[in-house]
């Protein structure tokens, strides 16, 4: 009996020690057990992905120095000069002023003028020879259709010349017409005619020379055309 009682408790035993032994082994190989390594990690995902890179935008480049005109630079001067002595600056264009006249009127010198507008005038003088109807394209479209016969015009200012020579002026006109520089008569066109055209030459130097354009219409056709050395006079010397 004390034989069987020994044998049955080493039994026990090695039961207990082999159970003990089976356990560990099995957490050893569970990865869900805290302090246990982990196996290799899998592939990663795809990196997330970019939208299209947009066009390349325009190559930035050196603002490149502006020189002003000669006119420029001489109308600068003369601002400067103006502003010390406490005068308003020159502004581009020229002043014109517009006028009704008597329908008895045969010519712009002695004529009895009315002011009824003045303007600022940046273009040329260039309105050919056509029906009275057509507006005169010196005045302001506003003006065009109701000032149409029996007016005078003026436009006066600075001409700014940018050499020293001799410039050839001449002054088409229906009807009359005169141009003053440096306040002499320099072209006298002035009546009731026709288009006429009437040319002299004037020495003019680098500086700035009084100008002034007389028209006056009275019924009829109408034309301007003042011309400098062959061709329209342009406008960028004009200033007031």
């Amino acid at each position: 009996m004390k034989t069987n009682n020994w044998l049955l408790i080493v039994l026990t035993v090695a039961l207990t020690v082999m159970g003990i032994s089976i356990f560990v082994g099995g957490c050893a190989q569970d990865p869900s057990i805290s302090g246990i390594s982990q196996g290799p990690a899998g592939p990663q995902g795809p990196t997330g992905a970019t939208g299209p890179q947009g066009p390349a935008g325009p190559v930035a480049t050196p603002t490149a120095s502006i020189t002003p005109s000669v006119i420029d630079q001489m109308v600068a001067n003369q601002n400067a000069y103006l502003y010390s002595i406490g005068q308003p600056p020159l502004v581009a264009g020229l002043s014109c002023t517009l006028y009704t006249v008597p329908t008895s009127t045969t010519d712009i010198v002695g004529a009895t003028l009315t002011q009824v507008a003045s303007f600022s005038y940046t273009g040329v003088f260039n309105q050919l020879n056509l029906p009275v109807t057509a507006g005169f394209n010196v005045l302001p479209l506003a003006l065009q259709p109701i000032y149409q016969t029996w007016f005078v015009m003026k436009c006066t200012g600075q001409l700014v010349v940018t050499d020293n020579n001799w410039h050839n002026f001449s002054l088409s006109s229906d009807d009359g017409s005169n141009l003053y520089i440096d306040g002499s008569l320099l072209i006298g066109n002035d009546g009731q005619h026709a288009i006429e055209t009437v040319a002299a030459a004037k020495l003019l130097t680098s500086g700035f020379h009084s100008f002034e354009l007389d028209f006056f219409q009275a019924a009829g056709e109408q034309a301007l055309i003042l011309d400098e050395d062959g061709a329209v006079m342009g406008s960028s010397g004009f200033y007031y």
